[in-house]
């Protein structure tokens, strides 16, 4: 995600919270309960999408990395020289 993608994703996600929140606190208590395992579900979204997130950036970074190129580029060397 971009910067932009990512605050539309948390302000989407604030306003969930939010609006879960409050329909939490106005709850029954059997309702309650059943809100809160939809909290939770939504935190389980949110946690999980965050780890994508920070393994794709890794993975990129790992590619696009300079000690990459540079051995990428020496194995090449090896192929065409046969070294």
């Amino acid at each position: 995600m971009n910067v932009k993608e990512k605050q539309k994703y948390e302000a989407y996600f604030n306003y969930i919270g939010q609006a879960m929140a409050t329909a939490f606190e106005k709850a029954s208590p059997e309702r309650r309960k059943e809100i809160a395992k939809y909290i939770k579900c939504i935190n389980n979204m949110y946690v999980y999408t965050n780890n994508l997130e920070i393994k794709l950036m890794i993975n990129n970074a790992k590619k696009n990395s300079t000690f990459r190129r540079k051995r990428l580029r020496h194995e090449r060397s090896i192929e065409k020289n046969g070294r």
